[in-house]
């Protein structure tokens, strides 16, 4: 292979090789964090017995689509009564019917920030799904800078 096509081969895996790198790094990390809270690692977490009290239509991007999500209300261990709207849209099949009853976990310091319990489920998997896929990626951007051809040097002649 001559030295200019080696060159172009080089800054071509060079430049692939950060463009699957950095950006799938930054995924990983909110595939991390998606995993964490949904699992909820951190902090005393606890669960309630709630009720869907009712939906709140969310517009989708494609034209004419609603989903909802899912109002529920519970009461926290210490006897307070919070309601919230979950943070996931459910449509068709998914969705909770009005007066179901609902595994609720939710932060003992912070009720009000409760989500439904299969939500948590679906973050946790999904982000375990995302981290794999980019760290797929960022292993292909690692071989793609670990593997390209060496730099040569052009010596001078006289």
């Amino acid at each position: 292979m001559n030295d200019m096509s080696n060159a172009s081969l080089r800054r071509f895996l060079g430049l692939m090789g950060w463009i699957f790198l950095l950006p799938n790094a930054l995924i990983a990390l909110g595939a991390l964090w998606l995993m964490f809270t949904g699992i909820s690692v951190v902090g005393d977490m606890r669960s309630a017995e709630g009720r869907v009290v009712a939906h709140q239509p969310v517009q989708q991007y494609a034209p004419r689509r609603t989903a909802n999500l899912s109002v529920v209300d519970f009461v926290a261990h210490d006897g307070r009564k919070f309601s919230f709207v979950d943070s996931l849209v459910r449509r068709n099949a998914a969705e909770h019917t009005i007066g179901e009853k609902v595994t609720v976990r939710y932060p003992a310091n912070d009720p009000s920030q409760a989500k439904i319990g299969s939500s948590a489920w679906f973050s946790t998997i999904f982000g375990g799904v995302v981290l794999t896929g980019s760290s797929v990626c960022m292993l292909l951007g690692w071989l793609m800078l670990r593997f390209r051809p060496k730099a040569t040097t052009i010596a001078a002649t006289h």
